[in-house]
């Protein structure tokens, strides 16, 4: 755990808070904080830890050590917000299965008050340098996968055509994705 906790720091700063949440959370695993504007201005990075100590199934793969994250704006954080990746790391374990790149959660209801998010999407940490997505340790190595909150024409309309061209709008319209409160993209029909 030491090596993972020293990766995680190296690119995020050091962890500033956490919590073992309570007797409906996960045995082990626990949601950490690092400082204020790391890895970049404006936003607070949320982890599971331990989450990692269970040998996750992934389709055609030998298996999964995952730990998830958030990065979220420094001036709302959401109070639930640990609690959400509480409830994520618990499906995953109850259901003994890793989230692949591009899976979805949801839409099922409001994550964060006052915001319009109602699901999220598992994929890669962009806003990182490429050799922050795995830490590999002495035991194991851990894909590190970030959750973006999503609104639900985005999940309903990536359930229908795919991660891949939702991600493509991404790139093409640039949104903060790191602001739960943003509005939706502008989606286009697919033929």
């Amino acid at each position: 755990m030491a090596e993972l906790v020293e990766h995680l720091e190296r690119f995020l700063g050091p962890i500033e808070g956490g919590t073992h949440g309570d007797h409906s959370t996960p045995d082990g695993v626990q949601v950490i904080t690092f400082g204020a504007d790391a890895p970049f201005t404006g936003v607070t990075t949320w982890a599971t830890l331990g989450l990692s100590n269970h040998h996750l199934h992934q389709q055609g793969g030998d298996g999964l050590h995952q730990e998830l994250m958030m990065h979220l704006p420094n001036a709302r954080q959401p109070a639930n917000a640990a609690g959400v990746l509480f409830q994520v790391a618990r499906e995953l374990i109850e259901r003994g299965r890793g989230l692949a790149r591009g899976e979805l959660i949801g839409p099922r209801g409001q994550l964060f008050a006052e915001a319009e998010m109602t699901a999220l999407v598992a994929t890669s940490p962009v806003y990182l340098p490429d050799s922050f997505a795995v830490c590999n340790t002495p035991t194991t190595r851990v894909v590190l996968t970030w959750l973006v909150p999503l609104t639900e024409a985005e999940a309903r309309f990536a359930h229908v055509h795919g991660w891949r061209t939702l991600e493509d709008i991404f790139v093409a319209q640039d949104p903060d994705l790191t602001d739960f409160n943003r509005a939706s993209v502008q989606l286009r029909d697919i033929p």
